[in-house]
């Protein structure tokens, strides 16, 4: 019995040895923030991917203030290859990203070929030059994103090329179909115009053709002042707008105000769909998420 057991035991210590081993081994790969992750969680297979894909802002944290950890260098100097947006999105990144060695790829979504882009809208612009970076927000970027990242996977492990470059197609199927979904729920609201509390949902609207009318701050990280709130009482009014977003990152202590004396309904848009669990269909699960609070709010 004793023998018995010893030879049980020794097996699964073999077994647990081959599966850190197994883990250790995988190539790793870093995404910056949780659309991203979500594409390339897909593409990579999900809980079975031979590579070890992970995210490096955490959920909650804005891309716009982030300030690395020195695990999170460690992690980006282990990485084979890095996900990000751009240097507009991500700019803490830049200098680190800048840093990694002639072995490490790093690649930039938005400088895939096909994506569509957008300038800032004109209260937003920073300079003549400024893009409006929630690229993500519109479908059809996502699949151009996604055919990035499935030839960026397929040289960073030739072994699996044709797994990712299926799992792309399977996951731009799924988006074009939910697309053509939105479009239809969608279609009926275009006239109706809304606020939001960000404006990070211009790839989205105009991809949809909804009616933006305005954005309660033009800096996330403060409240806008009482002028401010003013102006988008006067928005309200004028342009008769339906609905308010706010998002879960920011603080909604000042929407009682900006609403008071008004019939504008209130809703929640969150463009990094931070509250969403990872899975194969995280991203689809975000455009649909945004599609009926937008229906919700604007019927």
């Amino acid at each position: 019995m004793f023998r018995i057991l010893t030879i049980f035991l020794l097996l699964c210590l073999g077994v647990l040895t081959a599966c850190q081993q197994d883990a250790a081994t995988k190539p790793l790969v870093v995404s910056t923030i949780k659309p991203v992750q979500a594409l390339v969680y897909a593409i990579a297979g999900g809980k079975d991917s031979p590579l070890e894909v992970t995210q490096l802002l955490p959920d909650g944290a804005s891309p716009h203030h982030y300030a690395l950890k020195p695990s999170d260098m460690r992690m980006l100097e282990n990485a084979k290859v890095v996900f990000r947006i751009g240097s507009g999105l991500e700019t803490f990144l830049d200098k680190p990203l800048a840093n990694l060695s002639a072995q490490q790829r790093v690649i930039t979504l938005a400088e895939a070929t096909g994506i569509q882009h957008l300038h800032a809208r004109a209260e937003h612009k920073h300079d003549d030059h400024s893009e409006d970076l929630h690229l993500w927000l519109n479908p059809d970027n996502a699949i151009v994103m996604s055919r990035a990242i499935a030839a960026a996977l397929g040289e960073a492990d030739p072994a699996h090329k044709a797994d990712y470059l299926a799992n792309a197609e399977q996951l731009i199927q799924n988006i074009s179909a939910t697309d053509a979904q939105i479009r239809q729920q969608l279609a009926p609201l275009s006239g109706k115009p809304y606020l939001s509390f960000h404006d990070a949902w211009q790839h989205f609207d105009t991809h949809y053709g909804l009616n933006f009318a305005g954005a309660v701050t033009l800096d996330v990280s403060r409240l806008p002042g009482a002028r401010h709130v003013q102006d988008i009482r006067h928005i309200i009014e004028e342009k008769q707008a339906v609905c308010l977003f706010r998002e879960p990152q920011f603080s909604p202590a000042m929407v009682k105000t900006l609403v008071e004396g008004s019939n504008i309904q209130l809703g929640e848009l969150d463009p990094l769909g931070m509250s969403l669990p990872l899975d194969k269909n995280t991203y689809i699960t975000l455009l649909k998420t945004a599609a009926d609070s937008f229906q919700q709010c604007l019927h």
